[in-house]
């Protein structure tokens, strides 16, 4: 009987240890818990190396290995890295893109001054197929690089540029077969989704307008349709690349006509598709805000404002922190009211005589709001041109509303002697609202156009298209 306890006791011990170790592996089958990366590189020793990954278009430190005096460098951990495209990093700055994704336990042989040509890798077919992929690009490239010279030069005979071009376009069909190859034999691999996602969507030929022209309209609106046709919102490797950040730079900056309305309405056609991982979703919608908010167009603070309106003030993110919230909140509480084709809050300042002057109050078939400082460098080098701009424009009912921001009022006055007399100025009244915090201004020279019955038709405006805008709009109406 004891015999039979001691037996069993040991049968239960070996599944007992038999199950702590599967579970601490991945529960994908075959992978193995953690990650080890062994690297020999010939002719390097003693000295560190870097890894490092990709995440949108920016790179981040993972880890740094000691080359030894082999030559040999280990990354190693308990836990498995995200899968995505990572970096080597040597001392000298010479770095080398790896495939990180199930095989996180394997060994890489190469010569740092060869990497592409010596590269040899124990225990990862994706990166095999990577460097075999790299290489055969290398090969192409020699070769577009020699047909490209002899078509440019001038000496080249007609009939061999012909021939060369040709070639060329050769080339770049072979090079779209390897890459059909390579998404062929594993389409769900990190290299296959990568070559995918770079690539444009196919159209079919362009239908014709009843007088026998391309509908190129018609192409664009597909082409816009079809823009991530090949990109898999949910496969959150593709945000540890380039490739997805530069599909959302391409389309929202080149693709889509720069109107906030425009972008608006494709930004919650993208979102939604995000939703299919919430990481990647995450990630988009921090771009598009963050794109808008930074953008130089025109008009885009309105991109900014829906984002943070309809997704960052709801219940649709969940990540930021309470006084975040409440400080995007206070901010679009300020922006909203000054986005294009709002009617301009009202100002009252003083003139130099110190009589009342009211924004709106003040006719004009078109009003530029100006704000400066009489100690702004920026506002001397643009004062010229607008001075110009008015001189133009004045017969046309264009006028100019200068509203200074200093305290000095005597400084002011002082400084009006440089500008046209026939502008309307004005200076910030005793106890009465800051015009610079009632138009959120951070920075000078900034200026407004608002048209006759002062709805916003242009801000943040630089000096010289003061001119041409109005001009614009006049021909529009």
């Amino acid at each position: 009987m004891m015999q039979k306890i001691q037996t069993l006791l040991t049968t239960t011990l070996a599944i007992f240890k038999a199950t702590i170790w599967l579970l601490s592996c991945n529960s994908v089958a075959g992978e193995a818990a953690g990650h080890q990366i062994v690297i020999h590189l010939a002719d390097k020793q003693e000295t560190e190396c870097y890894l490092a990954y990709h995440y949108g278009n920016r790179q981040y430190l993972q880890d740094t290995a000691f080359v030894d005096q082999h030559g040999q460098a280990v990354f190693e951990g308990p836990d498995r890295l995200s899968p995505g495209l990572y970096l080597i990093v040597l001392d000298d700055d010479k770095n080398f893109e790896l495939i990180i994704d199930h095989d996180q336990h394997f060994t890489i042989y190469a010569d740092p001054e060869d990497f592409v040509s010596s590269v040899d890798f124990d225990g990862s077919p994706d990166n095999e197929a990577l460097y075999d992929y790299l290489s055969f690009l290398s090969e192409k490239n020699r070769e577009r690089q020699a047909l490209e010279q002899e078509v440019s030069d001038t000496s080249t005979p007609p009939e061999r540029k012909m021939e060369a071009q040709e070639i060329l376009q050769g080339i770049e069909k072979s090079v779209m077969e390897k890459q059909d190859e390579i998404i062929a034999g594993n389409p769900e691999g990190l290299l296959a989704r990568i070559l995918s996602a770079q690539r444009d969507p196919e159209l079919p030929d362009p239908p014709l307008l009843p007088d026998g022209q391309q509908d190129t309209d018609a192409m664009y609106q597909l082409y816009k349709e079809k823009f991530f046709n090949n990109i898999d919102f949910s496969d959150e490797r593709l945000l540890y690349t380039p490739v997805y950040h530069s599909r959302l730079r391409i389309f929202f900056n080149n693709v889509l006509i720069q109107h906030p309305d425009s972008i608006i309405r494709e930004a919650e056609r993208i979102l939604d598709k995000a939703k299919a991982s919430s990481e990647v979703f995450r990630y988009t919608l921090s771009f598009i805000t963050t794109n808008a908010e930074s953008s130089q167009m025109m008009g885009m603070d309105k991109v900014f404002v829906h984002m943070v309106e309809n997704y960052y003030l709801t219940d649709a993110v969940d990540w930021l922190p309470k006084d975040r919230v409440e400080q995007l909140k206070s901010r679009i509480g300020k922006m909203k009211t000054l986005l294009m084709g709002n009617v301009a809050p009202n100002l009252r300042v003083q003139d130099p005589g110190g009589k009342t002057v009211t924004l709106y109050d003040i006719e004009a078939e078109y009003l530029v709001l100006y704000f400066w400082d009489s100690e702004c460098v920026f506002c001397e080098h643009a004062a010229p041109h607008l001075i110009n701009a008015h001189e133009n424009l004045r017969e046309e009912g264009v006028k100019v509303f200068a509203i200074n921001s200093e305290a000095d009022r005597e400084r002011w006055l002082q400084a009006l002697a440089t500008y046209p007399g026939e502008w309307i100025h004005g200076h910030a009244m005793t106890n009465m609202a800051n015009p610079m915090d009632v138009y959120n201004i951070f920075a000078i020279p900034t200026i407004y156009i608002l048209d006759r019955e002062k709805n916003i038709l242009a801000k943040d405006i630089g000096v010289e298209n003061v001119e041409p805008f109005i001009r614009q709009d006049m021909r529009n109406r």
